[in-house]
């Protein structure tokens, strides 16, 4: 069993997770914990019923944890085959003077994460998600491009490394903020030493308490508490939101590529030579040029918006889709200890006197699991839903400052080629 009493996840150990080398990252859309999350009040109403349930009592809140590492992906990465390799950089809080340099790849990643759960079962944890496997392969970029810029396209997406980057060392941080896994020896292992650890292949749905189809009918169990009732309901609505929302902002995002992709085989059309040497080609062949030079230049805006629509609400929308997921699952394994306490409680009723005991121990170790994941589930709903809201607000600001900033560069853009295509008139008209 657990201890209630382990130390909750704190807003200042996000704050310090991102301290060392956040800012020569490149961009400001990264889904990194900022200052201003993790300043949450947690006792604050207004973020409290964000989810639409009432404050319940819970145990005073843990002392805060630390971090004992800071995580920073270098941006290097290496591709060999099907093999991808990312190099990680990592500071113990202590000895910042002290720097591990690792290679790693998803792979690796994929089995910290089956260590740290089997080696941490605590069911009231809501576990931070692995993004899903980067598209390394050519049948893997083939499918997302057609996914991307439509089913008839020849064109193929290349390597993402930088979204791939940036949404993996945002796992780890979770990870290393994280009032238990961030203190395990095998999260230790894996960022200070040079080798990977061993690894065997991770099964497909082996974290999932759902994939059996008799403990799933579970999930529909009334709980014995409104507060966790209107969370279970509250997290099947919204989560079936959410997924809409990052489909429809993804479509958005698809479509400005597909339009980038439209405009760059225009500009190169128009840069084609239109056949004879006279001066009347020439001239539309100058013109055309210019136009073309445009055309790329609105390409590139178009590709900036995409990038930073992508880095900001795209990369919300995308984490807080399987976070959801993590939570319904947390949820779940919660109902699942609940109806092991209550079928207990049944069978103590029933149990004949020479095997009361044991019904009766059965029942007082099913009502302290019970209670333990209670108490461990409260205060991660509470911190999720605080967290949740405030890097919601810090995207939502950072997606509107770019749209303003990305826009009145196009703008800039349109205004000089367009000036350029007036004073290219003035001659011709003289002729």
């Amino acid at each position: 069993m657990w201890a209630v009493t382990n130390p909750y996840h704190s807003e200042e150990c996000y704050m310090e997770s991102t301290k060392t080398g956040d800012s020569d990252s490149g961009h400001n859309g990264d889904l990194y914990i900022s200052q201003a999350e993790s300043e949450v009040d947690r006792d604050s109403p207004t973020l409290e019923t964000v989810s639409g349930f009432s404050t319940s009592s819970s145990p005073l809140p843990p002392e805060p944890f630390e971090p004992h590492f800071w995580v920073k992906f270098t941006g290097e990465v290496t591709k060999n085959g099907d093999v991808v390799k990312y190099t990680i950089k990592t500071w113990r809080r202590n000895d910042e003077r002290t720097e591990f340099v690792v290679e790693r790849q998803y792979e690796d990643i994929e089995w910290l994460e089956h260590c740290l759960i089997t080696s941490n079962p605590i069911p009231g944890l809501i576990i931070p998600p692995l993004p899903p496997k980067p598209a390394i392969t050519s049948e893997m970029a083939e499918i997302k491009s057609k996914k991307q810029l439509g089913s008839d396209t020849r064109t193929l997406i290349g390597d993402e490394f930088d979204k791939d980057c940036r949404h993996l060392e945002h796992y780890l941080k979770l990870l290393v903020s994280h009032h238990v896994f961030g203190k395990d020896e095998a999260l230790e292992k894996f960022l200070t030493e040079k080798e990977p650890p061993p690894r065997a292949k991770v099964k497909k749905g082996i974290f999932s308490w759902l994939s059996d189809s008799i403990e799933s009918r579970k999930g529909s169990h009334k709980d014995c508490e409104e507060y966790f009732q209107k969370e279970r309901d509250w997290a099947n609505q919204y989560s079936a939101y959410m997924k809409e929302a990052s489909q429809a902002f993804n479509g958005i995002i698809y479509a400005q590529q597909r339009l980038s992709g439209v405009l760059g085989h225009l500009a190169t059309t128009l840069t084609l030579s239109t056949g004879s040497n006279d001066e009347v080609n020439k001239l539309t062949h100058r013109l055309c040029t210019k136009f073309s030079e445009c055309l790329e230049e609105v390409k590139n805006g178009l590709e900036e918006i995409s990038y930073s629509d992508d880095s900001t609400l795209g990369d919300y929308f995308e984490l807080y889709t399987r976070y959801l997921e993590a939570e319904k699952e947390m949820l779940f394994r919660r109902t699942c200890l609940l109806v092991a306490y209550e079928n207990s409680n049944k069978a103590l009723d029933k149990a004949k006197p020479n095997k009361r005991d044991a019904a009766e121990e059965a029942k007082l170790l099913a009502e302290k699991s019970f209670e333990e994941c209670t108490d461990i589930a409260r205060q991660e709903m509470k911190y999720f839903h605080r967290q949740r809201a405030a890097i919601f607000q810090d995207r939502l600001v950072r997606f509107t400052e770019e749209q303003v900033r990305c826009r009145k560069d196009l703008c800039m853009v349109l205004t000089k080629y367009l000036t350029n295509v007036k004073e290219f008139q003035a001659p011709c008209s003289e002729e």
